[in-house]
């Protein structure tokens, strides 16, 4: 039965639904109306929470039920006036809509910040109730051409005197940070950009309008002050949704006096054998070096001077290699804006004493003293020196421009394992379905470790190689090595049971056979379990495509190639895009070299997810169609992804309820996770389908059993990278799972990808890669109350490497995985205390780790590291995995 699953009761909420359609802007089209429900709350609610404004829905194979929303009846939004006038402004009479107040539009953003906004300000004295279909935002287009009413203000709700009510035109759920009482537009994103003009109407008459001129495009545009003129639009206002609209705040630019010796390295590592100073600019302001004038020296070697144009930007770092001559190949691990020594080179070491100096002029000079250290310099960054001693203090964790911090005491030891010893083999594996097809590269190069699982007897390990279609076992029982790779093969979608949809351009979902057309199987996310004795894999075969280097091209439609008429005799008919023209498949299907001519069409992805034997790497369940057949049961499935990988299973975790295992597969485009019942090998079920309005894209997939949940009973946490939130779903006895709570993150896109839970401290680790974030971190949440998810803290990553890619946590400790800044240079895995949130351990492991694991037994953590080209395909680093011993 397809269940809708109701707000919980403790959020004390009434429906309202106001009507949106899809109205003009940013290029976007119209579409027809859909029902969309506001989400403002009257009670007090955490910005960064929306659990009480989504509809959760659990779907069966046997029934159909639409969606419902909850929302409160009223929203108060806040004032801008002192104490004494919200005193004043909260005893007048509230006016209704037979006064009409002087409603203006105020502020306006596109982009910029996660989402576009209309702010519209009350300038009177008297608070001012909503009436049911009397008011709404829309822009010019979609008012006079599309003829749709914009995003209605649900009855209710209420502006106060001097305040704000904010209506997010793009959004499905309120996002991060925004006002108590913010409006959402829906999924019919209603874009602001340049050349749009937004409206204020009422009652079908514009009140207000505010354009962007043609050819502009500032973020944020406003009336200063508040319900005064439109500031000139050639300056970009802050961004201040629902509080006082202000200008930017003009810093002073930086000087010469901003610029510090941070950091001095004598060879810090086996993994950085070169020598550096890393200077700091202390100020928010970027400072350009002028020719001639700044230079570096050791007091006894010829001066190194800083290129003229050479910028070192607010708060960040430029490193000066001293002993690389320029011309010379940068060292393995240096940043790629790293300067070189045009004069030659000299090395740091123990008695010397570092100068940068400014027409000769001393600005800063730092001494090693009469003892060697590798890494000393400043902490926090531009602050005071760190006190050495005689040498024998602990000392910085070398980390070219990157921020300082000091070396961790635990100490981690890394073996790397790489493919070079099946080189020989590759003929072999690709005439059985493994694809080896980079630019020049041989099978050590080509291949990309993405996902990783471990035995629960910690003794095997298996990584999915998702580009090159296979899974690689690997030996944890004595001496760490690669021991086979399983070759995947294709599958056969003339099957019964394989039928696809290939078509996003046929205006249907329709599901058929299709001869000579194949899945490159690609699997992303990877789990085993032992059934009998036995090991097994599941994984779900998302699929990929290489289509992101500047000089290389893997995947090609079908309408755009030649199809051999011998294997296809209505060649024409199938390259119509309504069959299978549309189709996206790769152009060397078994080789490394471009078909010219087809003899048959391989796509990307299987759209489902397989077992295999972990021993033998034979299928032993692929579940054919019957993730996209269900998502279509459901109303979730993607049609306009038909074209590319269809629902794109992406990662998938697998769980006991009692005596019951379940599998739980994310649908990144379909934006739901299917469950399955896999306790028997021979009857596999499908169970339920998971969806939440407002969440897209689940990245991470993690179940905690009763035993170690918070609350006793079975939980299911996903992570959703394009919402920027993750949605905890509890299960009851039977494994039917319904939702709980829901959380956005601050960040925007890639806010959340992949969650890690500590059973010690009841916390949620979650990795944040939010595109409106700065730097890279690990989110901290409170799930002790699974119904009430919310923040506790956050961990800064930016002293150890760039992106996160991986979490994970065993015995207290919580694990992460960053690539390098240089995604092609060695990656690192940090260690943290999943109490007080201390660095424990670092380690350097492959390049670009993927992910990470640790061992059952809690001994090792593992990583995958893809080794993924540069984007130009200049260098491409070995595909390795790597395995972390603790102590």
């Amino acid at each position: 039965m397809k269940l809708i699953q109701q707000i919980p009761r403790w959020a004390a909420l009434a429906a309202v639904s106001f009507s949106l359609v899809a109205c003009g802007g940013d290029d976007n089209d119209s579409s027809s109306s859909s029902s969309i429900s506001s989400t403002s709350s009257s009670s007090s609610v955490s910005s960064s929470s929306d659990a009480s404004s989504v509809d959760t829905i659990s779907s069966s194979s046997t029934s159909v039920a639409t969606t419902s929303s909850a929302t409160t009846s009223s929203a108060t939004i806040s004032s801008v006036e002192s104490s004494s006038s919200l005193s004043e402004s909260s005893s007048s009479s509230s006016v209704s809509s037979a006064a009409l107040p002087t409603l203006v539009l105020n502020e306006m953003r596109s982009d910029g910040g996660g989402y576009d906004y209309i702010e519209i300000y009350n300038p009177g004295n008297s608070d001012y109730t909503f009436v049911e279909g009397e008011w709404a935002v829309n822009d010019l287009k979609g008012f006079s051409e599309d003829k749709v009413p914009g995003v209605l203000i649900p009855a209710g709700s209420v502006i106060p005197a001097k305040g704000f009510l904010l209506v997010a035109v793009d959004q499905t759920a309120v996002p991060f940070g925004a006002p108590e009482g913010t409006i959402i537009g829906g999924a019919a994103e209603f874009g602001l950009g340049k050349g749009d003009t937004a409206l204020l109407t009422h009652k079908g008459e514009i009140i207000d309008e505010k354009g962007w001129a043609a050819g502009s495009h500032v973020n944020t545009i406003g009336r200063l002050p508040d319900g005064g003129e439109w500031h000139d639009e050639a300056e970009a206002l802050t961004a201040t949704p629902g509080v006082i609209n202000a200008l930017p705040v003009v810093n002073p630019p930086a000087s010469q006096s901003d610029i510090v010796i941070n950091e001095v390295v004598s060879k810090g590592r086996a993994d950085l054998d070169f020598d550096y100073v890393e200077l700091y600019n202390k100020s928010s302001q970027p400072y350009v070096f002028a020719e001639g004038e700044w230079s570096l020296s050791d007091s006894e070697n010829t001066l190194m001077p800083i290129p003229g144009g050479t910028t070192i930007p607010g708060h960040g770092f430029l490193v000066l290699l001293t002993d690389v001559a320029t011309g010379a190949n940068l060292p393995t691990n240096a940043p790629a804006g790293a300067i070189t020594n045009s004069t030659g080179g000299f090395g740091i070491g123990k008695n010397e004493n570092i100068i940068l100096a400014r027409f000769e002029a001393i600005i800063d000079n730092v001494s090693h003293g009469d003892f060697h250290v590798n890494a000393y310099g400043r902490l926090p960054d531009g602050g005071e020196f760190i006190d050495l001693g005689d040498g024998s203090a602990p000392q910085l964790y070398a980390s070219p421009g990157l921020k300082n911090f000091m070396t961790p005491a635990l100490n981690l030891t890394v073996t790397t394992l790489n493919f070079s010893s099946f080189n020989d083999d590759e003929t072999t594996l690709e005439n059985s379905g493994f694809r080896v097809f980079g630019l020049n590269a041989d099978l050590a190069k080509d291949v990309e470790p993405e996902y990783i699982a471990v035995a629960a007897d910690s003794k095997t390990a298996w990584v999915t190689l998702q580009e090159n279609n296979g899974v690689a076992r690997i030996n944890l029982d004595g001496t760490p090595a690669i021991t086979n790779i399983f070759p995947l093969g294709f599958k056969d979608y003339g099957a019964v049971g394989n039928e696809i949809d290939p078509s996003d351009r046929d205006d249907k979902v329709e599901f058929a056979a299709y001869p000579k057309v194949f899945g490159i199987y690609q699997p992303d996310g990877i789990a085993a379990f032992n059934d009998g004795g036995m090991d097994y894999v599941i994984t779900a075969n998302e699929g990929d495509v290489r289509d992101y280097y500047t000089n290389f091209e893997e995947g090609v439609k079908v309408a755009d190639i030649t199809l051999d008429e011998s294997d296809f005799p209505n060649a024409t008919e199938l390259k119509q895009n309504a069959q299978l023209g549309r189709l996206l498949v790769t152009q060397f299907a078994k080789t490394s070299s471009a078909e010219t001519v087809f003899s048959e069409l391989l796509s990307f992805g299987a759209r489902s997810f397989s077992i295999w034997n972990g021993t033998t790497g034979e299928q032993v369940y692929d579940s054919g169609n019957d993730l996209e057949v269900q998502a279509n049961s459901a109303g979730v499935y993607p049609d306009d992804r038909s074209d590319a990988k269809g629902v794109e299973p992406e990662n998938l975790a697998i769980g006991m309820v009692g005596s019951k295992r379940f599998v739980f597969v994310g649908l990144e485009r379909a934006d739901a996770v299917a469950v399955y019942d896999i306790t028997d090998l021979g009857n596999i079920q499908f169970s339920q389908m998971l969806i939440t309005e407002g969440d897209d894209a689940p990245e991470g997939i993690l179940f905690i059993s009763a035993a170690n949940s918070p609350n006793g009973n079975p939980l299911l946490v996903v992570s959703n990278e394009e919402s920027g939130n993750v949605t905890v779903y509890q299960g009851n006895v039977n494994g039917e799972f319904s939702f709980a709570s829901r959380l956005i993150l601050e960040g925007g896109v890639a806010a959340a990808e992949i969650s890690a839970y500590d059973p010690i401290t009841k916390r949620l680790f979650v990795l944040n890669n939010g595109e409106l974030l700065t730097n890279s971190r690990i989110e901290v949440l409170n799930l002790a109350d699974p119904a009430a998810l919310s923040l506790l803290t956050t961990i800064d990553l930016s002293p150890y490497g760039g992106g996160i890619n991986s979490v994970a946590v065993s015995n207290g400790k919580i694990a992460g995985a960053l690539q390098a800044v240089d995604k092609t240079q060695t990656g690192t895995v940090v260690v943290f205390d999943t109490s007080s949130y201390a660095l424990l351990g670092i380690a350097k492991v492959g390049a670009l780790p993927d992910m990470l694991t640790f061992s059952p037994d809690g001994k090792f953590i593992l990583t995958a590291d893809e080794g993924e080209a540069k984007d130009d395909y200049s260098y491409d680093p070995i595909g390795s995995v790597s395995i972390i011993t603790l102590p």
